[in-house]
């Protein structure tokens, strides 16, 4: 129904779990694609408080992601996750206070 009475409103693809997930935070892992379709806000806003590059903040992210990413079941089934709160860490340890 939003659809039809929103007909004009540009659409954009998004991951799946970005807007079928819960927003509670109880689970703290997200699917890779999701993660990576963030990246660039991500690694923009870190990079304007580190006053760095931010191709080269997006570059250490990515890697941090694809570390972090891992399948069920060792990788035999499913789709790459990363643990947001994990991937939050190891950003914080890097680059000291989060974002503002």
């Amino acid at each position: 129904m939003w659809r039809q009475d929103h007909a004009e409103a540009d659409l954009q693809d998004v991951p799946g779990d970005m807007v079928t997930a819960s927003a509670s935070g109880l689970d703290p892992h997200i699917t890779l694609q999701n993660a990576e379709f963030q990246l660039e806000r991500v690694a923009a806003k870190w990079a304007a408080d580190l006053k760095r590059p931010p191709e080269e903040v997006r570059q250490e992210i990515e890697q941090i992601l694809q570390k972090n990413a891992a399948a069920p079941w060792e990788g035999l089934a499913g789709e790459k996750f990363v643990n947001v709160l994990e991937v939050n860490l190891v950003l914080h340890k890097l680059y000291g206070a989060p974002p503002s």
